[in-house]
Formats: structure tokens, C-alpha cells, sequence
């Protein structure tokens, strides 16, 4: 009996991310052992540089603000990673996408999947932190609803450009300064306040590390109109760019 195509894509999903995730440790000596190291390494890092190396965090004393930050670093990594990754994915699989038929706009979603699992074993690391310094926060159960939220985001974003970077190669180069931008431009090392609270609001980011931030250190929850304007643009770039993605499928095998 035939499977169901979304079974089959499915199927092809799971092993194409697990292909991606060890890939990327083949050859080491520590294998998937980095998976965690890495995450691990700047949880550590920035806990000692905001508690011995910088006497006042802004705004806040040392131990809330590094929590603060890694909270939202946490997910930007995430983000950060996945796109830039996800951009050149159909590119650098030109030959799988010319060759074989299957649906390439998976290609796009790998390396975000991928990105999404290297995000959740830091955010692991992250609570286990937590439980031994402070109370876990009763709205932990928040943070697979920002993951998803999260991963909805990005690969909507990544498959508009994982399309367009194919027929303008230097997308990738100014993906790069337009990231570091909006790294600057959200709530991350710093929160919103001030003058410019309004146009950060404006910013999706910043109800998503909001709800982050709620997840994990007990922060308030972002304001109930700001959550749905996050709902609408997520679900908006998903659509919008799978459906970019896909009215661009038929030319892409013959220009990669």
C-alpha cells in the first residue's frame, strides 16, 4: 500500500535533517559531543563577562541582565543560522535539486530544522542553569509555542530568499549586513524602552523574545495585541513564502 505523499516528505524530512546534524560533526573527535559543547561554551562565556568582567549590566545588576541576554541570544542564534544557511541551501544542492524529483523547497527547511535542534539543546542548558540558580518559571510551557512561532518565521523568510539567492548570487553577501542590522534593531541586548518603544513593537522579533523571555525567566508576557500581530506575521511569511518558493520551483533546476 502506498504511503501518503505527506508521510513520504515526511520520512525524507527526518532523514535529510539527521544527515545534516551529524554531517556537520563527521570526523571530529568529539563528535555530537559539540552539539552541546558549543551552546554550553557561550553560556558560560557570557556568564562570566557580565558577572566578573563588566561591574554594571544596563539597566540591571549583572546576574538579571545575563539572563536577560542569553535568554535572547539563545533564539537569535537560531535564526541567524537557519536563514543564512537556508539561502544558499538550493544552491549548494544543485545537483540534487536538477536530478531528482522531490520537493526541493525541503532543501530549505533543513537547515532551519537543524538550526532549531542546535537552539533547543542551548535552551536545555540554559534551564538547567536556571533550576539551579533561580525558580524555573511557571510559563515554561510557552516555549515550544515561541519555537514554533520561531521556526514558522524563519523558513517562510528563508524560502523567499533561498529562491530569490538563485537568481541574484549576492544575496547571501547582503543577507550578512542586513541581519547584523536587525540583531541592533531587537530587543536583544537591551529592553525595549524608551523613545523608540514604539517602533520596536513594530519589530515581530520583540513579542517572539518576549515570549521567550516569559518561558524562561518569568519575564511578563508581551501585551496581548502584540502577540497576535506576531500570530498574523508568522503565519503571513510562512504562506507568503512558501507560495513565493513554490512559483518559483519550475525555473529553479534550470538556473542553479
Amino acid at each position: 500500500m502506498a504511503r501518503p505523499r505527506a508521510f513520504r516528505n515526511l520520512h525524507l524530512l527526518n532523514q535529510l535533517v539527521r544527515r545534516d546534524f551529524a554531517s556537520r560533526f563527521t570526523g571530529s573527535a568529539l563528535g555530537l559531543g559539540w552539539a552541546v559543547l558549543q551552546p554550553l561554551t557561550l553560556v558560560i562565556l557570557y556568564w562570566f563577562v557580565f558577572t566578573f568582567l563588566i561591574p554594571q549590566g544596563p539597566g540591571a545588576d549583572n546576574g538579571t541582565y545575563v539572563l536577560f541576554l542569553i535568554s535572547g541570544l539563545v533564539p537569535w542564534i537560531g535564526i541567524n543560522e537557519g536563514i543564512m544557511r537556508a539561502t544558499t541551501s538550493i544552491v549548494d544542492n544543485a545537483t540534487v535539486v536538477r536530478r531528482l524529483a522531490f520537493q526541493s523547497e525541503l532543501l530549505v527547511v533543513v537547515p532551519n530544522a537543524s538550526a532549531i535542534i542546535f537552539e533547543s539543546i542551548g535552551l536545555g542548558l540554559f534551564l538547567i542553569v536556571l533550576a539551579f540558580t533561580r525558580t524555573i518559571s511557571p510559563m515554561l510551557w510557552l516555549l515550544p509555542i515561541a519555537i514554533a512561532l520561531q521556526f514558522a518565521m524563519q523558513t517562510g523568510i528563508s524560502w523567499f530568499l533561498a529562491a530569490v539567492h538563485v537568481f541574484f548570487r549576492d544575496v547571501a553577501q547582503i543577507l550578512g549586513f542586513v541581519l547584523s542590522v536587525v540583531f541592533y534593531l531587537s530587543p536583544i541586548l537591551y529592553p525595549v524602552a524608551g523613545r523608540f518603544e514604539s517602533f520596536f513593537l513594530w519589530n515581530p522579533l520583540t513579542p517572539l523574545l518576549g515570549l521567550f523571555r516569559s518561558a524562561t525567566i518569568g519575564s511578563p508576557l508581551p501585551p496581548g495585541l502584540s502577540i497576535v500581530f506576531l500570530l498574523i506575521v508568522a503565519a503571513v511569511i510562512f504562506g507568503g513564502g512558501l507560495a513565493f518558493f513554490r512559483r518559483a520551483q519550475a525555473t529553479l533546476a534550470d538556473l542553479v
